[in-house]
């Protein structure tokens, strides 16, 4: 009998876990997996040049991780480890994910 591929094991923000198959041989759905290593491949990037502030924003997959981005940009900001213009991209992009999460969430509605 064939064996059944297990669960993802990525858990968001809000503690909820992913709950789709996992790729043959890894923990990870195949969504999730891609994201870690390319996670992983900023990181190591960032950690060669250590001029560049160090921080890593949550995926933004549901109102938590943007809430949680929205938090941290705002203390880099007010500690002075990120630029205005930066920031003010960076807080553009999260009100785009907002608008974006309150479409897909209306779309799902009943």
């Amino acid at each position: 009998m064939p064996r059944l591929p297990g669960k993802c094991m990525h858990i968001m923000v809000d503690g909820a876990n992913c709950g789709s198959p996992a790729v043959r041989g890894a923990r990870f759905c195949y969504h999730h997996k891609r994201q870690r290593e390319q996670h992983n491949a900023v990181r190591a990037e960032r950690a060669r040049d250590g001029r560049k502030p160090q921080f890593t924003l949550p995926v933004l997959e549901d109102s938590d991780s943007i809430q949680l981005s929205l938090t941290k940009i705002m203390q880099l900001l007010a500690a002075g480890q990120l630029d205005r213009e930066t920031a003010r991209l960076m807080l553009y992009s999260l009100q785009i994910a907002t608008s974006s999460l309150r479409r897909a969430e209306l779309e799902k509605a009943p």
